[in-house]
């Protein structure tokens, strides 16, 4: 299962926290379209309301105010709980529908496998004979990025990206250089990993050095 996903239980937020997260999930998941709830949602906007109303009426001090707010907010967490276990399920791991729901994202692990890199980018450098490679900052931490390339001079090139030249940056950007302008060279990135992680190749991207 995968490791992204909201939290389910709610015990342990305080009278204010707990209204602030329904409300924010109340907001974010009304209207959706990645989400198709039955009563999950209306009973959180149900419960979310009642559990205000007891919550404003503690100012006063009167004991059995505290006692009915106490009540209200065990209900809400419930019905928080089930709504998250059905974001879970809906969601399947995907870290941009999650966040999209106003739920509180559960703590993702110290190592996360790495993914194929988003929005690799190939653009011609300033600089006769320079390519600027990049990609998207992923949302879990790397050990850098690796662009790869071939030099058409030494032959065909070869199938296996991992036969190619490196370029090791530690950022998610890098500038290639000594490159034969208006040469066309191929190119690939993958996120660093351990080092006994296999890398996973982006796309292959074929450019033309800049002249």
């Amino acid at each position: 299962m995968s490791a992204n996903r909201v939290i389910e239980d709610y015990s342990e937020q305080k009278d204010d926290e707990i209204k602030t997260t329904a409300t924010s999930a109340i907001a974010a998941l009304t209207g959706n379209a990645d989400f198709t709830f039955s009563t999950q949602l209306s009973d959180v906007v149900a419960a979310e309301s009642t559990y205000s109303t007891k919550l404003g009426l503690v100012a006063t001090g009167n004991k059995v105010s505290v006692t009915t707010k106490n009540i209200a907010k065990e209900v809400l967490e419930a019905k928080m709980s089930v709504l998250a276990v059905e974001v879970n399920l809906q969601a399947k791991g995907d870290l941009v529908k999650l966040k999209g729901t106003g739920l509180v994202l559960a703590k993702l692990p110290s190592h996360h496998t790495m993914d194929v890199p988003s929005d690799f980018k190939v653009l011609r450098g300033n600089i006769a004979g320079t390519m600027e490679v990049s990609v998207a900052k992923p949302i879990y931490s790397t050990h850098g990025t690796i662009f790869a390339f071939w030099k058409p001079s030494l032959g065909a090139t070869p199938a296996n990206i991992n036969d190619w030249f490196f370029r090791h940056a530690n950022g998610h950007s890098l500038t290639i250089t000594g490159l034969t302008p208006n040469v066309a060279y191929p190119f690939a990135a993958a996120l660093k990993g351990m080092d006994d992680e296999a890398l996973v190749w982006s796309a292959i991207t074929t450019k033309s050095a800049g002249d």
